[in-house]
């Protein structure tokens, strides 16, 4: 483990990047091009992201494949470039975002990262989730971040101490609060005790909640930076204009 980077239980740190979605929103980009490899500056969104897994400690990332899946590993190989090993899941079908971690339980048995594969990850401080978990307790850590477009985000519900309350799947409305899903966790591997083997599922509509049912905890963090994904043609643009400018 990389010095001063103390996930919890020992032993590597690891890191799941979801990077099986089609990209439907994107197309006719991605019918050629997985997302996570769409240009972002001057390279694609997914080397930006291994960057900054690898320079917070990171030493090791899974990653789930189904859209033009030798894109990515012709891309990425075996993550050395990244100073990384990476392991590849194949999905025939698409096992939605919580699903694809079931192929994984044998290589989650510490407290790992989850981060979406549209997601920019820019300065966020990675570092902050372990603490978090580990002085807090809990089964999780949930990055938010204030939003303004409810209709196309995932809500989460916070009470006043930080905890989790609920998810509202997007379409949402602020009834429930400002705080937008921002698609980056640190888990336990007692999560895993929630996902039924086989099920393709997702992580807001239904991991999260059955954790929450069972009295798990589970902290919401704000960010203390933007988050911006690529999931539309309109904020790909924004992020493209960002870094340019």
């Amino acid at each position: 483990m990389r010095r001063g980077f103390h996930p919890g239980e020992g032993g590597d740190v690891k890191a799941v990047v979801l990077c099986a979605g089609v990209g439907e929103r994107l197309r006719p980009i991605t019918d050629k091009v997985p997302k996570p490899l769409i240009p972002v500056g001057k390279k694609p969104l997914l080397a930006w992201t291994l960057e900054r897994l690898s320079a917070c400690g990171v030493t090791e990332v899974l990653i789930n494949l189904h859209h033009l899946p030798h894109k990515i590993t012709d891309f990425l190989g075996d993550g050395s470039a990244f100073s990384l090993s990476v392991s590849y899941f194949f999905e025939e079908e698409l096992l939605g975002t919580a699903g694809a971690l079931d192929g994984m339980r044998g290589h989650l048995r510490e407290p790992f990262f989850v981060v979406y594969g549209d997601v920019f990850l820019d300065e966020f401080p990675l570092r902050e989730l372990p603490k978090i978990l580990r002085e807090r307790g809990g089964l999780g850590v949930i990055v938010v971040q204030e939003t303004d477009r409810p209709q196309d985000c995932d809500i989460v519900e916070v009470d006043h101490e930080g905890h989790v309350v609920a998810f509202h799947p997007a379409p949402g409305d602020f009834r429930f609060g400002k705080w937008g899903n921002a698609a980056v966790y640190f888990l336990s591997p007692r999560i895993l005790n929630y996902l039924p083997t086989g099920a393709k599922w997702d992580f807001v509509r239904d991991l999260f909640p059955r954790a929450l049912s069972a009295g798990e905890t589970l902290w919401a963090h704000p960010s203390p930076v933007p988050l911006p994904d690529i999931g539309t043609p309109e904020r790909l643009a924004t992020l493209r204009e960002r870094m340019e400018g």
